[in-house]
């Protein structure tokens, strides 16, 4: 490392009159004194270092980012699978619940026409037996109103079995009276 050296100042000289100090100071400085190129080169030297150990720095980091987006996309991948598995999953459930509605409704429709069907044959034996005590009843010759009383016909009803049963009653009597 070369030094560079002030030019020294005479104590003698009578243009400058400096206290010994001032001497002393100035003798520091010209020993401490380096070349400017040196100190450019001790500069570089630490940006070139600074420089390398940013960029080995920065390598690594960038290492451990691209291994973890590696990682991360395995990771989307496998939760795309299981979101699609999952997803084909409920479509099956929900197809499945529609069918099932479905044959619940035409279950539940059957169902209501039995009910329906059980219910008129009820209605039917009801009336029938009804009908055939009036029928009875107008052949054995009550009347009209003690036939609608008894059996809880309407008067229509009542009509119409005197109408087609009444007829042969009175021929009966009358054929049985001759």
């Amino acid at each position: 490392m070369a030094l560079r050296r002030l030019p020294r100042v005479d104590a003698g000289d009578s243009s400058t009159t400096m206290p010994e100090a001032w001497w002393e100071t100035l003798a520091l400085i010209r020993t401490l004194w380096i070349d400017p190129r040196w100190v450019a080169a001790v500069l570089a030297l630490l940006v070139a270092l600074s420089a390398i150990w940013l960029a080995v720095r920065l390598r690594t980091r960038l290492r451990v980012l691209e291994e973890r987006l590696r990682e991360l996309r395995h990771d989307q991948q496998e939760t795309d699978t299981a979101l699609l598995a999952l997803h084909g999953a409920i479509k099956a459930v929900a197809e499945d619940v529609i069918d099932q509605s479905q044959h619940q409704s035409s279950v539940k429709r059957a169902l209501d026409r039995l009910a329906d069907q059980q219910s008129e044959l009820r209605l039917r034996s009801v009336d029938e037996g009804l009908y055939v005590q009036a029928i009875e009843l107008i052949r054995l010759g009550r009347g009209r109103s003690e036939v609608r009383t008894l059996c809880g016909l309407t008067h229509a009803e009542v009509d119409l079995l005197f109408s087609l049963h009444g007829a042969s009653v009175v021929r009966e009597r009358s054929s049985g009276s001759r």
